[in-house]
């Protein structure tokens, strides 16, 4: 495993660690008083872009929560083409099984711009747990939360054809819009990105955008997808057929 070193703590660095763990889902809950306990043991780590934290099979350093910028979390593949297992944004977290089991990393978490990590250290948060069943079912509920979206995962990149597969995904990504409007999907990253994590090329992706654009499903803005017809998104997702 390589070495992760610890920056010295700045006041901005506490701050920021104080923020982010209050905001993460992991601990909802969680007095302040533990949550200050648990910030001491913390540390921020900056990653530039392109850059691994951990090569697969390494040590994670503890639970990972993304302080600002992104990262994917990727499986290598043979023949130099990977696969994209989950896209990781501010405020998320990630590693948290294996981690707390001390099980290697079943992927390589890699920065997709400059980016700053919070690194919580997987004794911290146990002995937290242990005195706070708040913060036990904080995790429990966080970890079953991330098993359903892995499945959620699985069923969209399920064998399917292409434009299935995509209207599986956008239904699964999008927020309703204001006041009750039109829903929008917005790709939390770049095409090549989404294309690799549902299986296809950035080509092909965009081929099929622009046919559910054509179909008047859905129309393209710069970097986010306006639904416009959703329950026909949703019968084209539920078929078996489509092409």
């Amino acid at each position: 495993m390589r070495a992760v070193n610890h920056e010295a703590r700045t006041g901005a660095d506490t701050r920021l660690i104080d923020v982010v763990l209050g905001n993460l889902t992991l601990f909802r809950g969680v007095p302040p008083a533990l949550r200050a306990s648990l910030a001491a043991q913390c540390w921020t780590l900056p990653l530039a872009r392109g850059s691994l934290l951990v090569r697969l099979g390494e040590q994670l350093p503890g639970v990972v929560a993304v302080a600002y910028g992104a990262l994917k979390l990727r499986l290598p593949a043979n023949g130099g083409k990977e696969r994209v297992v989950r896209l990781v944004a501010a405020g998320e977290s990630f590693g948290e099984a294996a981690a707390l089991l001390g099980r290697p990393a079943p992927y390589e978490p890699v920065a997709l711009c400059a980016a700053k990590l919070l690194l919580i250290p997987a004794i911290a948060i146990l002995s937290v747990i242990e005195r706070d069943p708040r913060a036990a079912r904080g995790v429990v509920f966080s970890l079953a939360e991330r098993n359903l979206h892995l499945l959620e995962e699985l069923h969209t990149s399920a064998p399917r054809r292409g434009l299935q597969r995509l209207a599986c995904y956008l239904e699964s990504v999008a927020e309703p819009g204001p006041g009750g409007g039109e829903s929008r999907a917005r790709l939390p990253g770049t095409k090549t990105l989404v294309a690799a994590q549902l299986g296809m090329s950035k080509e092909t992706l965009s081929r099929l955008l622009r046919s559910l654009a054509t179909r008047g499903l859905v129309r393209l803005t710069r970097g986010d997808i306006d639904i416009l017809d959703r329950p026909a998104l949703a019968v084209l997702a539920a078929k078996h057929d489509c092409s």
